[in-house]
């Protein structure tokens, strides 16, 4: 104890003033606070990627060349991009803000040997503090006097029964479950006091360094879905700088002048990047957060939504997710020749009558008896002895016509040793408490004694003083009611639920049973071993568990990095040792009824509490995600049918069959009003009964990149040869206009096409989506003003006869259905292990 007074430069009087004020300035106020990112890398990120690039390319060669129009419309595109990013962004600092946000409190110090109530935040390392039952801890302190002290550290630990506290010296190196001379910021007192003397404040606390990891974590905030998006579009821009080169050059081959040559390149470029993907995710993510919203999931982060849908693990905090956080009453073990009605003597043990208790063991044994146990309750308390630590044993002294009896509950093994039994009695407490015991309860034992007189604590007993063992009940956690079934649930979705929790290996085995998630004790891991395993086998035991016991919120975040290796991670959690890995999973889902931090770091927050919501949150991420899939084949295939137009024109001495506008106008109209609505098709029915992609595999399957090949090749051709033709019919203008319908009406048909994978068109459009036709028509009534509007100049059109883009267009569109067609029947007669899929 000395030791600490010394290494602090303090004393049980206290710092003095003038000592306090320096040390203020040296560590700087009692408060959270976290380094961010400075203000222009904040406002660059969004611009940082090879698709803006191509964008901003684009954008200046179109201005260079007079198409300010063209150029408008691709850094309106750029600008919509870069404000979602910065909403992501915003979302994601709200868990750094949430951890400066201390409630004030006030704090009884010693301050050159006299009491003063000060604010939290001017507490100082070496400050001697005073804490009473009830109070939160406002800093890490060591505990220096403690009388009867138990403290709940629950939302640091995870651990819903309070420990008990000592000034006892300890070894280093003691995790923070095991420091049991140590009171940590954010936990509570709930029975006792204490002096204790602050060690550490603001960052360099247990809770600062949790902040740390928080922040660690946010930095990496792009999903496993983005990544894949982001990998096509790297490999779609090398294909389109390639493609560029070849244009140019069979441009100048050809002897076309440099300037048409570049307007080529632009024109090709533009066609083949889909500029509208980023705006079309963003709007179908938005949409999905409010339909879970009204399914009581609140979605902070829209990366959440898509990423939910292709996880392949969930793991899940104990405490308060699959857990209620409240101890009750399980199971109890009455001795028969006991005269004592059990649950009447468990009600007399409680040091909290007729006031409101903080203990959670009071709380429960409150709540198991019945208002029938409470009707006889003869005498009166006349003395409450609070939890002794060398007994072992709370209680109290009730006293009635002249007699006081103590009425007791405690540890089993004291109390049965203390206790007047027979051999055979003796034996039946021991085998009912090993029964209790192997099913993960804690176990209490309950127990009366007659006194001669009242006495204040336990050390006033006569050492021969035998108790009348009454029983013995078994308390735990209680399990939320659907936790098991949506853990089967999710199970049966092939997605593998992992349990972390900081209760001890036995209590964590037997409650994993109870919820499905483990037969034996092989598939628990003790994470106190991390630091003893080498990294290939750490990693091998993290994979091969489905429990995890005794976590500390660094193994927490341990687990989830190694997880995060080949696994789409989910977190779920409500306290403050949840938060690092909340933040560091590629999915946070926080508890409605948590700690605000960790509802500010959560990605998801289940308004109600109730862990079937991430089942429903699967669901719609993985409809979503095969909706992306529709979008992603439906854009490439038709961007990829421009580029082969404008490729092959060039590539046969062709003239430039569309304009740069007309095809942004293809890209941003045509494809955006059908494009959303692809993104909201219904779902499949069997869409939770197969297994979750694969964190390694493709976002197009070598399936769906042939049809987009065969589309683009279809599209492409057409729309040559209807040009070619009526080119020399009638000129290039009008048969430029001919091409430009036909491939617009070819994008109609084809958005038929994306809505199945493998379902025929004539058996899909039985399934009615509203956006869709609404999307539909007004795609059509665009397209019809861009024909006979005010639109024409700028869009180059030129009038042509009505019969000819009638028959023209609806010729491209019947030949590219029947070609999908035969595609899709290919797919359903050999390929019938993915279309389950």
């Amino acid at each position: 104890m000395e030791q600490t007074y010394a290494a602090l430069k303090t004393s049980p009087e206290g710092l003095s003033k003038r000592s306090a004020a320096e040390r203020l300035k040296t560590y700087g106020p009692n408060t959270i606070e976290v380094k961010g990112d400075p203000w222009w890398k904040i406002a660059i990120e969004p611009f940082r990627n090879v698709f803006m690039l191509v964008l901003f390319i684009a954008a200046v060669v179109s201005f260079l060349h007079g198409a300010l129009f063209d150029a408008i419309i691709i850094l309106v595109i750029m600008m919509v991009s870069a404000v979602i990013y910065y909403v992501q962004r915003f979302s994601t600092d709200r868990i750094l803000r949430s951890l400066q946000k201390v409630s004030a409190q006030k704090v009884t110090v010693i301050r050159n040997g006299r009491p003063l109530d000060v604010d939290s935040s001017q507490l100082v390392p070496g400050d001697v503090i005073t804490l009473d039952e009830g109070d939160k801890i406002p800093a890490d302190t060591r505990v220096v006097l403690a009388d009867s002290l138990r403290a709940d550290e629950a939302v640091l630990t995870g651990e819903s029964v309070p420990v008990s506290k000592n000034a006892d010296t300890l070894e280093q190196g003691k995790q923070v479950y095991e420091q049991s001379n140590m009171l940590f910021q954010g936990a509570f007192v709930v029975s006792g006091t204490v002096t204790g003397i602050v060690v550490a404040t603001g960052n360099d606390t247990e809770f600062g360094r949790i902040a740390a990891l928080s922040k660690k974590s946010a930095d990496s905030s792009t999903s496993p879905v983005q990544k894949k998006i982001d990998k096509l579009l790297s490999y779609i821009v090398a294909a389109v700088a390639g493609l560029a080169v070849v244009a140019f050059t069979l441009a100048l081959i050809r002897g076309i002048e440099f300037t048409e040559a570049i307007l080529y390149v632009l024109a090709i470029s533009v066609s083949a990047v889909p500029e509208s993907l980023p705006v079309a995710i963003s709007v179908i993510l938005v949409l999905g957060m409010r339909r879970m919203a009204a399914k009581k999931a609140l979605v902070r982060s829209m990366r959440a939504i898509e990423t939910i849908g292709v996880i392949t693990t969930i793991a899940t905090d104990k405490t308060g997710t699959l857990t209620e956080n409240k101890l009750s009453v399980q199971e109890t073990w009455h001795l028969k020749s006991s005269k004592h009605h059990l649950p009447t003597v468990a009600h007399r043990t409680i040091n909290h009558r007729g006031q409101k208790s903080h203990d959670p063991l009071d709380i429960a044994m409150i709540e198991f008896t019945t208002a029938e146990d409470l009707i006889e309750l003869p005498g009166e308390t006349v003395a409450k002895l609070p939890f002794n630590q060398a007994f072992s044993m709370s209680g109290n002294v009730w006293h009635h016509d002249g007699t006081y009896e103590l009425v007791l509950k405690g540890a089993p093994e004291q109390v049965i040793s203390r206790s007047k039994l027979t051999a055979a009695e003796h034996k039946e407490a021991e085998a009912a408490l090993h029964q209790l015991t192997s099913q993960g309860y804690r176990v209490i034992a309950l127990a009366t004694a007659p006194i001669k007189k009242s006495i204040a604590q336990f050390e006033e007993m006569h050492q021969s003083q035998k108790f009348d063992l009454v029983g013995l009940i078994g308390v735990a956690d209680t399990l939320r009611p659907t936790a098991r079934k949506a853990i089967g649930v999710a199970q049966n979705a092939g997605v593998t639920v992992r349990m972390i929790t900081g209760d001890h290996f036995e209590t964590a085995y037997h409650i994993g049973r109870q919820l499905g998630l483990v037969e034996s004790r092989e598939q628990v891991f003790d994470t106190r071993q991390i630091s003893e395993l080498p990294e290939h086998q750490l990693t091998k035991r993290v994979y091969e568990a489905r429990v995890f016991s005794r976590v500390t919120p660094e193994n927490k975040y341990r687990i989830l990095q190694i997880l995060k290796t080949k696994e789409v991670a989910a977190m779920t959690g409500d306290g403050v040792n949840d938060v690092p890995a909340l933040a560091n999973a590629h999915v946070g889902v926080a508890m409605g009824s948590g700690s605000q931090i960790a509802k500010d770091a959560g990605d998801i927050i289940l308004l109600n509490n109730n862990f079937e919501s991430i089942i429903r949150a699967m669901k719609e991420g993985r409809i979503i995600f095969s909706n992306i899939r529709r979008m992603l084949f439906y854009l490439l295939s038709t961007n990829t049918g421009e580029a082969i137009t404008m490729v092959g024109a060039i590539a046969l001495g062709m003239p430039m069959p569309l304009q740069p506008v007309q095809i942004l106008w293809i890209n941003l109209v045509t494809d955006t009003s059908l494009v959303i609505p692809l993104g909201l098709e219904p779902g499949e029915k069997d869409v939770m009964k197969h297994k979750p992609v694969s964190p390694k595999a493709p976002l197009l399957s070598m399936y769906m990149i042939s049809r987009i090949i065969l589309v683009a090749l279809v599209m492409g051709a057409a729309a040559l040869g209807l040009f070619g033709y009526f080119t020399a019919q009638y000129g290039a203008a009008y048969g430029s206009t001919i091409a430009f319908m036909a491939l617009v009406t070819m994008q109609w048909a084809n958005a038929f096409n994306a809505r199945s994978t493998y379902e025929s068109i004539f058996k899909r459009i039985r399934v009615i989506s509203k956006p869709f036709y609404i999307g539909l028509a007004a795609s059509i009534g665009l397209q019809f003003l861009a024909l006979t509007g005010p639109l024409q100049e700028l869009l180059h059109i030129t009038p042509v006869q009505v019969d000819h883009l009638l028959i023209t267009s609806l010729t491209a569109s019947v030949v590219l259905i029947a070609v999908v067609e035969l595609h899709k029947w290919i797919g359903r007669r050999f390929l019938k292990d993915q279309a389950a899929n």
